[in-house]
């Protein structure tokens, strides 16, 4: 029986560590002074990570009936450098992405698919304003959760 509750252990700490069951291995070593779950629900977890008073990374985790994904958000001075999306669907599709931003203008986008996408495309500039949409509004939402606690 020991020998059950062992295993039962590990998997539920690998549960714990891979995030949203996508496989993708984060390669932060940042040292964190703390982190406060923002949303928690069934298929969402969306958690805000802070160095002294700043919030730094936002994670924001989804998982669904054959698809989960996850969205990490790299913050300095409340704005994104980077941001990473994952998703892992039925029969192990497995879509990567890349954007990186300086002074809230997208630098770079690459992913698994196309690999660099070229700056020139109207498709690039869409990417842009719908990165920072979805950023801006997690980082509303974690600073108003911070506030309430």
């Amino acid at each position: 029986m020991p020998r059950f509750s062992l295993i039962v252990l590990v998997f539920i700490l690998r549960y714990q560590i891979t995030t949203a069951q996508t496989g993708y291995k984060e390669t932060d070593t940042v040292k964190y002074t703390r982190n406060v779950v923002i949303t928690n629900s069934i298929n969402f977890k969306t958690v805000a990570y802070y160095q002294a008073n700043s919030i730094r990374k936002i994670i924001r985790e989804f998982i669904g009936n054959g698809f989960s994904s996850s969205t990490i958000y790299y913050i300095q001075n409340d704005l994104l450098l980077e941001s990473v999306y994952v998703s892992l669907r039925q029969g192990n599709e497995y879509f990567e992405e890349h954007t990186y931003f300086l002074s809230n203008k997208m630098t770079k986008w690459e992913n698994s698919t196309d690999k660099i996408v070229d700056s020139t495309l109207v498709v690039y500039s869409d990417k842009e304003k719908l990165v920072l949409k979805f950023f801006e509004d997690d980082l509303k939402e974690a600073k108003s959760k911070k506030r309430t606690k």
